[in-house]
């Protein structure tokens, strides 16, 4: 029975590893059963405890957010109102903006003066801004008060609207954490309905705001498109897992052919098709289908010159010298160039390259000079470095 044990606890990891969870656990469960009390057989338990712990988070993380734009809105639970009247709840035909933020967080701070704006502006309008500091990093709570209102009187007229303080991690829990926001700061728009009418950065509220206020806010679509986000956010989600699991595992066709599935699902988007081309390239090594790929992937950023250096610049420099293409990682640094009218140091440094790694010496020293003639920030040292490495070893071949 040991023997076996161990031999069904290998074959219920196999299976784990091929992400097959349930049959894991079944064989696991197997070698549980038979195995003889002992040091072996809790090792054997506690292996299936673990499969069934991450089994359950993995279901959990693939649930969609219980809070979305439609559904009414959670209660208000506030541990200390530092600024403005307190709510205790949302009235009927007032529009709330629940907005979420923290004393440590640069972005948020940043906002201030628009929640500002937006409050004067809709004074008259039965709006009212709520900044509720949440995921501060003070031990207690009475530190957190502490802080938050401290920080609040400091900012004085910049943060003109309702401030308060997150209930321990209450309103975290019940708003952000169920709507599947993970950073700050985020915004939640309540209509005169109690309902959740947008959910998103506050830097991007101003419309949905005012087509709320005006009631010209289509709600039902609004909702809609919420769904759809979280559903392609969730399948990118299943694809960044299934990439890495290709990785261990070399199964890159099966891969490829789930990106296939997903682009005509929800379209394409710059980070799948550099995750499609890497799978070509250093994955399956089929450097034909890659660059081909590659083509297709850069058509819709052929006049973005930052796109494309960066493309030219990942083929010289991190890409292996087998699975280069330089004469195309020339012809796209070339473009980016044109588009810039030759001037920008950072990508003539990207060409200079093209030319030395097709070893073409003298043009690629003249456009590094170029790319130090017009640098003029903390590349500079870099990019003249480059260029002393480039004509020294021109000076030493001639020695030769």
């Amino acid at each position: 029975p040991k023997a076996q044990s161990a031999i069904l606890d290998t074959l219920g990891r196999a299976y784990w590893e091929l992400r097959d969870w349930n049959t894991a656990m079944d064989w696991q469960e197997k070698a549980v059963d038979i195995a003889e009390e002992g040091r072996m057989a809790e090792g054997l338990q506690a292996t299936l405890a673990s499969y069934t712990d991450e089994l359950e988070a993995k279901i959990e993380a693939a649930k969609p957010p219980a809070l979305a734009i439609g559904d009414n809105a959670p209660a208000l639970s506030i541990d200390h109102w530092v600024k403005g009247a307190a709510i205790e709840d949302f009235e009927d035909g007032q529009v709330y903006v629940m907005e979420f933020w923290a004393t440590w967080c640069g972005p948020c701070i940043k906002g201030f003066p628009h929640l500002t704006e937006i409050q004067e502006q809709y004074a008259d309008d039965n709006v009212n801004v709520i900044g509720c500091a949440i995921w501060q990093r003070e031990d207690t709570q009475d530190a957190r008060k502490t802080k938050v209102s401290a920080f609040v009187e400091d900012q004085g007229d910049k943060m003109n609207y309702t401030v308060a303080v997150d209930n321990e991690s209450w309103m975290s829990d019940n708003w952000m954490k169920p709507a599947g926001r993970n950073s700050i700061p985020s915004a939640f728009i309540i209509n005169g309905d109690g309902k959740v009418a947008w959910i998103g950065h506050p830097a991007q509220m101003d419309e949905p705001l005012e087509q709320v206020v005006n009631g010209t806010w289509d709600l039902a679509a609004a909702a809609a498109e919420f769904a759809a986000e979280l559903a392609e956010e969730r399948a990118m989600d299943e694809m960044r897992t299934g990439y890495m699991a290709a990785v261990e595992n070399d199964e890159w066709d099966a891969w490829i052919t789930a990106f296939d599935t997903y682009t005509e699902e929800h379209g394409s988007n710059a980070s799948m098709n550099s995750m499609k081309f890497d799978a070509l390239l250093t994955g399956k090594k089929d450097k034909e289908a890659a660059y081909a790929w590659a083509q297709t992937m850069l058509a819709s950023s052929w006049d973005n010159p930052n796109t494309l250096n960066a493309f030219a610049w990942n083929i010289l420099d991190e890409t292996p010298a087998e699975l280069q293409d330089l004469d195309y990682a020339l012809k796209v640094a070339t473009r980016a160039s044109e588009l810039t009218d030759n001037k920008d140091p950072m990508i003539l440094d990207t060409l200079a390259r093209a030319y030395w790694e097709l070893g073409e010496t003298y043009k690629a020293i003249a456009w590094q000079q170029k790319a130090v003639e017009f640098s003029n920030g903390e590349m500079d040292d870099s990019i003249a470095a480059t260029l002393a490495e480039y004509e020294t070893s021109l000076a030493s071949v001639e020695v030769e």
